[in-house]
């Protein structure tokens, strides 16, 4: 059965703060999660640069770390995305960056709500 985004960021955040997080590991986490969303958008348009522009090694550099982001905060399926764009690139494939970009604002749009819940302490 596929777990929900919601339980892969919520499983992530217990493995960082623990299964009962204090007041302290509560703000560690917000501010974790309020960074991700406020350099994210930045990240994707860079990545649209990249893809559009056609160069393998870039591209595969800031996808490489865009997953790595991704993964740190249970985002699972847009890391996966992400590792596609970084595996491809290695093999000097440039994916199609609007199918590509389509793909992670979809991601973003399922996961960006459940973190901006976490933030706020929900």
């Amino acid at each position: 059965m596929e777990r929900s985004r919601e339980d892969e960021v919520r499983d992530r955040m217990a493995d960082i703060a623990g299964p009962d997080p204090g007041p302290a590991e509560q703000a560690l986490l917000g501010r974790l999660i309020r960074s991700y969303l406020e350099k994210t958008p930045a990240a994707v348009d860079r990545l649209g640069e990249l893809l559009r522009g056609g160069d393998p090694a870039a591209l595969r550099e800031h996808a490489h770390a865009m997953k790595g982001s991704a993964s740190n905060i249970g985002a699972a399926t847009l890391s996966a995305v992400l590792a596609e764009v970084e595996q491809a690139a290695r093999e000097g494939v440039v994916l199609d960056p609007d199918l590509t970009l389509g793909r992670i604002a979809c991601e973003q749009a399922l996961v960006f709500p459940i973190l901006e819940k976490l933030a706020a302490g929900g």
